[in-house]
């Protein structure tokens, strides 16, 4: 069992609580606000952890994290306007409820079946990741470069039909990690102009990918999100406990997908919430009312968003590897503290690790709590002008990548604020350009190192009985889009 004591012997939990209610918070209004996605919301705010120490900012970021993915399903259900790219089905199956008069019976659907997915997954992760963390700390560089192409095949799987975007993303990202020193021979590479120098900085990467490339995106095609508050003046009815247990075999189905989803590395919430609604159609005897307001079909993605969510911190603190967009841009927080997120986390920060198991456990048990009182201010509070928010994303952009690494800094955003808008245009997801960017050093220097060791000879590098299962995984997922697509023109 875990001992939690450490947490109270002082006046710093108090600190710790106050930081998680504010990283809820702050999570529901930016998972809420129309044009705006819980990614980037973390990514803008990520120069904060500067005047945070580590465990208050790995607390304030996991607990926005987890209700950031939820509070998208506010303004998905209230207005049919998803406030993440998570809520794209919440939308879909929860906007009926409203149109009808029933828009608490939605909004309670959701907050209890997240709320208990997330709660679920976070036992998971307090009991599965040390296990992990132990069993990673006897891989070999062989290994872990096997791991680092398992999470590069797995991000580009997850793109689905669009397996070339997922690929071109991966390895642009892959490519974009070995500019800077070499960290085997300290060589300078691609280096074209001195800002580069120390190669790319995770945190104005992601503020460029995300947060910065998307205001311009929405400038530039006239995309501002525009409210309709008519659904605020409901009466609105919530959810009986009969009316719970009657979904209770959809909760199961959904958290398991919700879950193995979320682990994979760069499958995230969205895939889970997708391929958990797909899941319940195929086992619901009303499935062709599906669209229509059906409880089954909010529930499976509503559930299954939130299990993969906490799902995907997993490999991130027991491998190093983020399970998701969202994880990558944690693993900011832990670069900005100077942690290696990884198996040697556990044995060396155990309380730190005890901390973010806390934090994500409460934040789970808090939005609950406060969505039946929050979701009405909170969605009000989405109708503020769009350019309005546009200032205050750029502003927070530039003044915060000015002052984690000066204007050089702010440079390298602007240039990945511009590759944001060509990758829009081309339709190529931004996340794996990320996640190439994480696992591309754990890939290059575990290879190379491994290489050394063993004299240059690839097959006993990869010669484990880990490595050659990681490496047949891998190849098993980059098959099964190609399958799936030659199944379907069979039918």
């Amino acid at each position: 069992m875990f001992d939690f004591t450490f947490l109270f012997a002082d006046s710093s939990f108090l600190i710790l609580l106050t930081l998680i209610t504010a990283g809820v918070l702050t999570g529901f209004i930016v998972g809420a606000m129309p044009g705006f996605d819980i990614t980037t919301g973390v990514a803008l705010l990520l120069p904060l952890s500067y005047v945070m120490d580590q465990s208050e900012a790995l607390a304030f970021f996991t607990a926005m994290y987890c209700a950031g993915v939820f509070g998208g399903s506010i303004t998905a259900i209230l207005f049919r306007i998803p406030g993440t790219s998570e809520s794209v089905m919440s939308a879909v199956e929860g906007y009926p409820f409203t149109a009808r008069g029933d828009p608490g019976l939605a909004l309670g659907i959701a907050i209890v079946c997240s709320g208990v997915a997330g709660v679920g997954a976070t036992l998971v992760l307090m009991t599965l990741s040390p296990l992990l963390a132990q069993f990673a700390l006897a891989f070999g560089p062989g290994d872990y470069a096997a791991l680092g192409i398992l999470g590069c095949a797995a991000v580009v799987s997850a793109s689905g039909d669009k397996i070339a975007h997922g690929l071109i993303a991966v390895l642009l990202g892959l490519f974009l990690s070995t500019i800077g020193p070499d960290q085997i021979s300290g060589a300078f590479r691609f280096t074209v102009v001195p800002a580069l120098q120390d190669g790319i900085t995770l945190i104005p990467a992601i503020i460029g990918l995300f947060a910065v490339s998307d205001v311009f995106w929405r400038i530039l095609v006239n995309d501002v999100p525009n409210l309709n508050r008519s659904a605020l003046g409901e009466q609105w009815r919530f959810p009986s406990i009969r009316y719970y247990l009657n979904l209770s075999a959809t909760f199961i189905r959904s958290w398991t997908i919700g879950l193995f989803t979320g682990i994979l590395p760069g499958a995230g919430a969205s895939s889970a919430a997708f391929i958990a609604h797909s899941t319940e159609a195929r086992f619901a005897k009303n499935s062709n009312d599906f669209g229509t307001g059906v409880p089954e079909a909010l529930a499976a993605p509503e559930t299954a968003k939130n299990a993969a969510a906490v799902g995907s911190l997993i490999p991130l603190l027991a491998l190093g590897i983020p399970g998701s967009g969202t994880a990558a841009v944690i693993l900011g927080a832990f670069e900005i503290h100077n942690l290696q997120a990884g198996p040697l986390l556990f044995a060396q920060q155990p309380e730190l690790v005890k901390t973010i198991f806390v934090a994500v456990l409460i934040a789970n048990i808090a939005f609950v709590l406060a969505s039946f009182f929050l979701m009405r201010p909170i969605a009000m509070m989405t109708g503020l002008p769009y350019p309005i928010i546009a200032m205050g994303i750029l502003t927070l952009s530039v003044t915060g990548c000015i002052a984690t690494g000066g204007i050089s800094t702010a440079y390298i955003m602007l240039g990945f604020a511009m590759l944001g808008i060509a990758l829009k245009f081309l339709e190529i997801p931004a996340a794996p350009v990320i996640l190439g960017i994480v696992l591309g050093p754990i890939i290059e220097v575990y290879f190379r190192r491994g290489l050394l060791m063993a004299d240059g000879n690839v097959i006993s590098l990869f010669g484990s009985p880990m490595s050659m299962t990681l490496l047949i995984l891998s190849t098993v997922f980059l098959a099964m889009p190609f399958v799936s697509h030659v199944v379907r023109l069979h039918r």
